[in-house]
């Protein structure tokens, strides 16, 4: 039942179609039951007035015999076999009087009428046919002893009437389970509409156009599935373009050394072994660099950018010692970045070594976390920059030195891999030199 084929629509209209049958039937068996309670009480109710009106008609004489101010005036009773009946017993069960319906035949009655109350019970009459029957224990004034009056109607009839009421109960419902069944098809389509739409949606997708799915017009519960979905898009598309760039990246880093080489192998220069040994080590340096910034972001990790910014303080002290900076570290301790620490190493540890290119002595790397962002500020006291180069620095290619050697690409990689975890990086001038703010995604 959860193949490929079985769709969330079948699974929908079959267990709906499936409630609706198991209601119908309960309701047919439950209104059945109550018809047939509510008739058998009536028949009752019937039963206790014919037989109050037999007591009332009832009398012993001044001898003590039993006798009768008249007959009961319902014709029924005159009619033999008419499956209305009434019969008087004395206490030993010996038939007294009886209605001429009954001919020569005897009632049966339960033991337990002798208690003086009514019992409603069933029996069969002179012609086997169901009868339906109410018995109470009397005792009359001047009466030598009890006597029990029993009164009897045929219940055939009734039977035939919760039949009927079955019968008829059980097409309407019929009826009203077809037309429960086409509103819960249309429920059901209707309600899936919108699941609909995303399916063309990500039909589009799937055929290579440049598509978002709809959240205008959603209900609440799909809206964020269609929010998710682009998000999810649109990862995969900065993903896409991560790779794009990191393989031109890569091309632009080996064009200078397969360059080099090219004019060593022309020349006849006998230091050439030097050369091919420090240009494949820059080649080998490029290509696992530009391997490891074209990955896949992962948000699952979790970093410390305290230990992280510490780290690498220690290792710009150690690579521009000769410039005796001041490098200091500060702010939250316990701020957590949602990524790999590579990635955050790669991206700041670039800021961090821009900000030593270009810083008269000091350099401060200030860590914040609030509202599920990390942010960090990473100045400088140098000259800054030209405000026209602050939209511009972060280019693919450009650098903030020309004099300085290598390939332009450092702040482009870092807003690359920032992107991909949905943080930014922006340059602003200070009085005291340049800043570079990191905002990125917490893990806390």
């Amino acid at each position: 039942m959860t193949g490929p084929g079985f769709s969330l629509r079948r699974r929908l209209l079959m267990a709906g179609a499936l409630g609706v049958l198991l209601v119908s039937f309960a309701a047919t068996w439950m209104l059945s039951s109550m018809f047939a309670d509510a008739a058998r009480d009536s028949l009752d109710r019937q039963l206790d007035d014919d037989l109050i009106s037999l007591l009332a008609l009832t009398e012993s004489g001044d001898d003590g015999r039993l006798q009768m101010r008249h007959v009961p005036d319902d014709l029924r009773y005159d009619r033999v076999f008419s499956g209305t009946y009434w019969q008087i017993f004395d206490g030993q069960g010996v038939a007294l009087l009886q209605s001429r319906s009954l001919w020569d035949y005897t009632l049966a009655f339960p033991a337990e009428s002798k208690d003086g109350a009514s019992h409603a019970f069933d029996l069969n009459g002179p012609m086997q046919q169901p009868l339906r029957g109410l018995v109470r224990q009397v005792q009359l004034p001047r009466a030598q002893g009890p006597l029990v009056f029993v009164v009897a109607v045929d219940r055939g009839r009734v039977a035939q009437d919760v039949a009927d009421f079955r019968r008829h109960t059980a097409v309407a419902l019929a009826v009203l389970t077809a037309l429960w069944l086409a509103v819960l098809i249309t429920q059901i389509h209707f309600g899936l509409r919108p699941l609909d739409k995303l399916g063309e949606t990500a039909a589009r997708v799937r055929a290579g156009e440049d598509a978002r799915f709809p959240t205008e017009g959603l209900p609440s519960e799909v809206r964020p599935l269609a929010r998710h979905l682009n998000e999810l898009l649109d990862y995969h598309s900065r993903m896409v373009v991560r790779a794009r760039n990191s393989a031109a990246d890569l091309a632009h880093a080996l064009k200078t050394p397969l360059s080099i080489l090219v004019a060593e192998s022309e020349g006849d220069d006998r230091q050439w072994r030097v050369v091919l040994r420090e240009q494949s080590r820059r080649m080998h340096a490029s290509i696992e660099r530009y391997l490891a910034v074209g990955a896949t972001a992962d948000m699952h990790q979790r970093t410390k950018v305290h230990q992280v910014a510490m780290a690498l303080s220690a290792l710009m002290r150690s690579a521009y010692r000769d410039r005796q900076l001041v490098i200091s570290v500060h702010g939250s301790e316990t701020a957590v970045f949602a990524g790999a620490k590579e990635d955050l190493e790669e991206i700041l540890g670039n800021l961090m070594d821009n900000a030593c290119k270009w810083a008269a002595s000091t350099i401060n790397v200030a860590v914040t976390q609030s509202e599920g962002r990390v942010v960090i500020d990473v100045a400088d006291d140098g000259p800054g920059l030209p405000t026209e180069k602050l939209e511009h620095v972060l280019g693919r290619g450009v650098r903030l030195d020309e004099r300085e050697p290598g390939n332009g690409l450092g702040l482009a990689i870092v807003e690359d891999i920032a992107g991909n975890y949905g943080g930014t990086v922006t340059l602003t001038n200070r009085q005291s030199g340049l800043c570079a703010r990191l905002d990125l995604p917490s893990g806390n």
